[in-house]
């Protein structure tokens, strides 16, 4: 090779070589790193708590590399902002790797709003689907038919969604319904009188607060052998659970109950100041629950004197289920002797979570301690075992229901 020759290949690679330099640093000035807009301040908790901002511990470099990387390479459609913080705080959350701490934005966490609260914001309709659509039926004294909504008026719209036939009744209900205090738009047609013709009506009404029962009770007098038994079944623990238990116990005991049989199947819990509540109605005094923090410190919750319906006979039936407050309640009358157990193991959730709710409504859950029953029995991972087992096909109420009738004739 001739020196000349030589001299041209160096020159064309360091060509070849500045041409790439090049290419590379001026890549970020054509294609900006874009600079996130969705941090935001550290949130108050629900109790107010306010949040000091300190210096974050964790070094985010990566976090935003990543971040402003996607933002300018990625090929496709780029999530919202939102979501993308909703994500971000989720794989936070699920890194702690509890399955009971966990993050709920917004529109779920008013979903547990409405859960925890035992009530709803509703309009007042029934809805009948029929082969012209879906028709609806105004309920008295509720907002739909103060705003003139009438019986036969076929709904066409709610908000921006234009109702199709593919649509179930349930799933207009979640459109109507939501929270209390808040609007939603209905459009209708309505047929003339003479039934020649249509017109079109719109409707803005403010859904109003209704509470929903969260138990429900009657007498066993089908036959003679449990004419005096009261039955409770109690589907999920509310902040009106406790008003509704008095109620039903007043109710039964003026009927004849004198013994009674508390259905706690498929409860999977709800709020824990119901279940002390209602504990306290069946104890005079001692511990109802024991609760230890990360650091072994305990807190006890203690019954006071009175108990609506004395030493009455009481049978609770469990089942896989029947979990959290529900064992709570269970566990603290099995542990004084004062209710029999019937059914199948209970499912062992016992721990507690505090529920912050954050600025913008969403919703953070943090388990904060465990609970144990006043025996300080573990529930969480381990369940109640009932006294009597009942498997299979057979129903848990007949035993039941004999259960209760013995302890009462033992108790003569």
């Amino acid at each position: 090779m001739t020196l000349r020759t030589f001299t041209l290949y160096v020159s064309l690679l360091l060509c070849i070589g500045l041409a790439f330099v090049a290419g590379f640093l001026s890549y970020p000035m054509v294609h900006p790193l874009l600079v996130s807009t969705w941090i935001e301040p550290p949130l108050p908790s629900v109790n107010e708590e306010v949040i000091t901002p300190v210096a974050d511990p964790v070094d985010m470099t990566v976090f935003w590399q990543v971040n402003q990387i996607l933002e300018r390479d990625f090929y496709g459609v780029k999530p919202a902002l939102e979501d993308r913080r909703y994500g971000a705080i989720r794989g936070l959350v699920d890194s702690f790797d509890d399955l009971y701490t966990r993050y709920e934005p917004p529109t779920q966490s008013d979903d547990s709003r409405v859960a925890i609260c035992g009530c709803e914001g509703v309009i007042g309709v029934t809805i009948d689907k029929t082969d012209a659509g879906f028709v609806l039926h105004p309920l008295p004294d509720l907002p739909a038919q103060a705003a003139g909504v009438l019986d036969g008026d076929r709904l066409i719209q709610i908000n921006d969604m234009v109702i199709t036939t593919t649509l179930t009744v349930d799933a207009l209900f979640l459109l109507i319904n939501g929270q209390p205090n808040t609007d939603v738009i209905l459009v209708v047609e309505r047929r003339n009188a003479n039934q020649t013709g249509s017109e079109i009506v719109n409707f803005q009404m403010t859904r109003v607060e209704i509470v929903n029962p969260s138990m429900e009770w009657y007498m066993l007098d089908e036959n003679s052998s449990s004419a005096n038994v009261g039955y409770i079944q109690h589907f999920h623990f509310t902040d009106h659970s406790a008003e509704e238990m008095e109620q039903a116990l007043t109710e039964l005991v003026a009927q004849g109950a004198d013994r009674f049989i508390l259905d706690l199947r498929n409860n999977p819990g709800g709020t824990v100041d119901a279940a002390l509540k209602i504990t306290d109605m069946w104890l005079d005094d001692g511990v109802m629950l024991i609760e230890e923090d990360t650091t072994g410190a305990e807190k006890r919750f203690d019954a006071t004197d009175g108990q609506i319906v004395a030493d009455a006979p009481l049978v609770i039936i469990v089942d896989q289920g029947t979990a959290s407050a529900s064992e709570i309640v269970a566990g603290a009358l099995h542990d004084y002797n004062r209710a029999t157990l019937v059914g199948t193991q209970t499912y062992g959730k016992g721990s507690v979570q505090l529920r912050h709710e954050l600025a913008d409504q969403s919703s953070l859950f943090v388990t904060n301690a465990l609970w144990f029953t006043p025996r300080h029995h573990q529930i969480n991972g381990v369940g109640l075992l009932p006294d009597l087992t009942v498997d299979g096909d057979a129903d848990p109420l007949l035993t039941a229901i004999a259960s209760v009738q013995q302890i009462a004739v033992a108790q003569r």
